[in-house]
């Protein structure tokens, strides 16, 4: 069940981004090429994570709200 939720996810967003390839938004150029601010979060652990922990490896971050 896990990868296949992966896999959609991950059809989903090839699809979306080569859909927009080359259509940045002008609000988001002065970002681009800059690194991320270093938040801070708390995972399932209650264990505290900063993005500069992930430096140099692949992160995705999911962010969401409940109803």
């Amino acid at each position: 069940m896990r990868w296949l939720m992966f896999s959609l996810v991950s059809f989903v967003m090839a699809t979306f981004l080569g859909a927009q390839s080359g259509q940045v938004p002008e609000a988001l150029k002065p970002y681009i090429g800059k690194p991320v601010p270093d938040a801070v979060m708390v995972d399932t652990d209650g264990k505290k994570l900063k993005i500069s922990d992930f430096k140099g490896k692949v992160l995705l971050l999911n962010f969401w709200a409940p109803h």
